[in-house]
């Protein structure tokens, strides 16, 4: 049977002008560095090959090999082991492949069973894959977003502005000071902007320009027309900001986590820049706070 698993919104084939990878800090601590689109990215070596450059991807709950990567590392499309996938726009299958030794942090190699995202062959890959849930085998970390550390073994969260799911990822609740007091969010390092759904949009301000935008899914790219979205006085746990502007789309995800009907939020680089996350597994909660030039707001 299929097991069921995410993947984000980042593009393993579109994303371009990414920086060189940096090296591990020392100690509990690997310090990510960011690439041009916001997004961080992490070097590692698997089967003692490499470096290949990851993304660090929160919006994953298991990591991705681009299939040219996969490929030069043995192996071989049967569609003998698969799994169905969840990406943002769109549900499908794919085949998985074992990384045996998958080593980036102090913590040593570890055996990975990854998705194999289908690319085209021909196309540049800037980074091979995504960096999901099931590589970070502390019970308790911490992401610091405004300065790209992540920290093995923090200390436990000391309340829930969230919650870790079954499969990794990491839900959470805001609220708009002066408007919606509930809103469902997936907290998405693997995409560069916050994304609403329809029922959210509905009830803020919405600009009335439209851009082109891409949602890039791990199978394919949605080149589409997006209404900029003005969020006042956001607030998801510690942190609270003033504007937020997110794009509008009605992205398959919110259905899949019965959210459609609901005002819900992909959180993205753009806010979680400002935003320091401890994820607890043991006790299984998430504590947001602001971090760098974030606004800390009275909880």
């Amino acid at each position: 049977m299929p097991r069921w698993i995410w993947n984000s919104a980042a593009s393993l084939a579109m994303l371009t002008a990414l920086a060189a990878p940096p090296a591990l800090a020392e100690g509990e601590r690997l310090v990510m560095d960011r690439a041009p689109s916001g997004h961080f990215l992490v070097p590692v070596t698997i089967n003692d090959t490499g470096p290949y450059t990851f993304i660090f991807d929160t919006g994953a709950s298991h990591t991705a090999i681009a299939q040219p990567i996969a490929e030069a590392l043995g192996f071989v499309s049967q569609w003998e082991r698969t799994g169905d996938v969840q990406s943002l726009t769109t549900r499908f299958e794919a085949e998985r492949f074992p990384l045996r030794r998958f080593e980036f942090a102090p913590t040593g190699p570890l055996g990975l069973d990854a998705v194999v995202v289908p690319t085209d062959p021909d196309e540049p890959r800037p980074v091979a894959g995504l960096l999901g849930a099931d590589a970070i085998t502390s019970l308790r970390y911490a992401v610091d977003f405004s300065t790209g550390t992540l920290t093995y073994d923090a200390d436990a969260a000391a309340h829930a502005d969230g919650r870790v799911n079954p499969i990794g990822l990491l839900l959470a609740e805001a609220r708009l000071l002066r408007g919606i007091s509930h809103i469902n969010v997936i907290i998405d390092s693997g995409s560069a902007r916050s994304i609403v759904n329809p029922e959210m949009a509905r009830n803020v301000r919405q600009r009335s320009n439209l851009i082109r935008y891409n949602i890039n899914g791990v199978d394919d790219d949605i080149d589409m027309e997006a209404a900029p979205v003005a969020i006042r006085r956001f607030q998801i746990g510690g942190l609270c900001l003033d504007s937020v502007i997110a794009l509008q789309a009605d992205l398959d995800v919110f259905h899949a986590l019965g959210w459609n009907t609901e005002p819900a939020i992909v959180l993205g680089m753009d806010v979680l820049q400002h935003a320091s996350v401890t994820v607890d597994r043991e006790a299984g909660i998430v504590q947001i706070d602001a971090a760098g030039d974030g606004i800390a707001c009275s909880r």
